[in-house]
């Protein structure tokens, strides 16, 4: 039923687009919620302030308009401690929730240990330019940023290999976590393990190349290559492991 109301509600975006032959657009949505528009047909444009965003909202565009990424309504603010603690993603997150700010109303927020950058909603910003002068206990400053010309930190990641029994849900989480396979299975069966998004609960579920697991206490990897067997019939795999 959530999924269906969600679903209705980016319906709208484009009947209103229709209706008032002007781009409109949605809120935040999620790499989940991004998923359920491309299986359920929903068509736009999806944009989160940078190339690689996670984070992105739905634009619909007149059928004789441009999508325009000027458009949006996202601003960038960057914020830059002054302090020497590492302020982390769930600091600067936890900071503006306080402010009584929907999840939603928040794009990606990219740290480093001298600053972060966080997208957002623009009938937003001046309320947090305005309040947040601490995060975590440690001062900060903030500025509005250019979206067109900021140099924006890279995610960062590792390739690891691993051998693994099978290329089932269990084993292959099993390889990359350096568990048992029956502390796999329970880890599955808890509802802490999400294939491209979706919570998967069957063991045997078939991991493919391409694909992006998450596990909720441990972080991500996405397979990057199925390589080859070895003589005992097991599977060479390799993985980016998110950092």
């Amino acid at each position: 039923m959530r999924d269906d109301i969600f679903l209705n509600k980016m319906r709208d975006v484009k009947r209103l687009c229709d209706k008032y032959r002007t781009a409109k657009f949605s809120r935040f949505l999620d790499c989940r919620e991004q998923e359920l528009l491309r299986k359920n047909g929903i068509l736009g444009t999806l944009f989160g302030g940078y190339d690689g965003a996670e984070r992105r909202i739905l634009g619909v565009f007149p059928d004789w308009e441009e999508p325009q990424y000027s458009s949006y309504p996202i601003d960038l603010i960057k914020f830059t401690p002054k302090c020497e603690n590492s302020l982390s993603h769930r600091q600067y997150l936890g900071t503006i929730l306080s402010l009584g700010i929907e999840r939603d109303k928040i794009g990606d927020i990219l740290t480093e240990p001298e600053y972060a950058y966080v997208f957002l909603s623009s009938d937003i910003s001046e309320l947090i330019l305005q309040n947040i002068k601490k995060v975590a206990g440690c001062g900060v400053s903030a500025e509005l940023a250019d979206i067109k010309t900021v140099r924006l930190p890279e995610k960062k990641f590792e390739i690891v290999s691993c051998i693994v029994a099978s290329m089932r849900l269990d084993a292959v989480l099993s390889g990359i976590l350096n568990k048992s396979r029956n502390d796999a299975k329970s880890i599955i069966i808890s509802g802490r393990v999400f294939v491209n998004h979706f919570e998967v609960s069957k063991t045997d579920f078939c991991i493919k190349e391409g694909d992006l697991l998450s596990v909720r206490g441990f972080g991500r990897a996405e397979i990057f290559e199925i390589g080859a067997k070895t003589r005992s019939d097991k599977i060479h795999i390799s993985y980016k492991k998110y950092i």
